[in-house]
């Protein structure tokens, strides 16, 4: 199992929010993230409680690195060019 767990810390243990399938005993390496759900917004509390649930899993954009501004502005204005996406698959449509 790999992965984020929703966790509450209570009288000196974390206790996980949801069951975990693993095998008694299994030692595990845990990095903390303190989270102040006060802070967070409605789709954020949402995707939390998906994640608990385990119907969604954590982005792996998180460890992407930030592009460019440069690099920004170069991809809007190649999609930009490319023109409108409907258009893209009106056409693929037609070949078929």
């Amino acid at each position: 199992m790999s992965g984020n767990i929703a966790v509450v810390y209570e009288k000196g243990v974390l206790r996980p929010l949801r069951p975990l399938n693993l095998p008694e005993r299994t030692r595990l390496e845990i990095r903390i993230v303190e989270t102040d759900e006060g802070d967070m917004t409605d789709a954020e509390k949402a995707y939390q409680v998906l994640m608990q649930a385990g119907l969604v899993r954590p982005s792996a954009s998180a460890e992407l690195e930030p592009i460019s501004e440069k690099a920004r502005l170069q991809a809007a204005d190649a999609y930009g060019q490319a023109g409108p996406l409907s258009d893209w698959i009106i056409a693929e449509r037609d070949d078929l």
